[in-house]
């Protein structure tokens, strides 16, 4: 796959970094050039354009002509929109994914259809997953809706109850589970294990409905950590 990351900062570096390692074709742009590139490991193995992600002549110097994938992240939330804007309208790239700081641009990217991940929001709840021990991990929240993708480790008490056993409540849908090195994707008569972990989408305080059933995995594993 030959993807364009447009931004040489901590997180573009470090994205540019894992896809190198995967064997992609990885190509960096940065308006600062060989300040911004310095940050790339001595590992990647990619090329490097010194331009501006909003520079169509700079994007094609990238590729942009056979890219599968653009990834906008550098520090203006203008110059990605635009990156992703030229990468999706002029030369139909599949697969585009912008970095936002501005909140309040959230619902006028979902109508534009424009892929983007809010480092605030997930800061945001990596912070409350910390505060609300008795709730779940939280992966994604739909800010309109009351569903909400988490994390769910089975307790003692839920051990043996099958996937449609669980479901039946009609609060959660299952969509994974791992148990030891293994992850699954869930038959409605698979029977679950005391500290499977559990991917599912849940409607907002399920925690109080399924009490004793499911737990935070990270509760968990801090009681029997208590218990040895």
């Amino acid at each position: 796959m030959h993807v364009i990351i447009g931004g040489c900062g901590r997180v573009g570096a470090e994205l540019a970094e894992w896809l190198s390692d995967s064997e992609h074709d990885v190509v960096v742009v940065d308006v600062h050039g060989e300040a911004s590139f310095d940050r790339l490991g001595s590992g990647f193995n990619g090329d490097t354009v010194t331009g501006d992600i909003t520079d169509e002549d700079a994007l094609l110097k990238a590729g942009l002509e056979r890219a599968d994938a653009l990834v906008a992240v550098t520090n203006s939330d203008n110059a990605n929109l635009m990156g992703v804007q030229i990468a999706r309208e002029l030369y139909d790239v599949e697969h585009t994914v912008a970095r936002l700081f501005n909140l309040q641009r959230e619902s006028s990217y979902r109508k534009m259809g424009i892929h983007y991940v809010s480092g605030t929001r997930l800061v945001a709840k990596a912070i409350l997953n910390e505060l609300h021990a008795g709730t779940f991990p939280q992966h994604v929240a739909f800010g309109d809706s009351d569903v909400e993708v988490v994390e769910m480790a089975v307790t003692r008490e839920g051990h043996g109850m099958t996937v449609a056993e669980l479901e039946e409540s009609g609060y959660v849908r299952i969509a994974a589970y791992r148990r030891g090195l293994r992850v699954r994707i869930p038959r409605l008569d698979d029977r679950l294990r005391e500290r499977d972990l559990l991917v599912v989408a849940a409607r907002k305080g399920v925690h109080r409905k399924l009490r004793g059933i499911v737990t935070n995995p990270l509760t968990q594993a801090h009681t029997e950590r208590a218990r040895t």
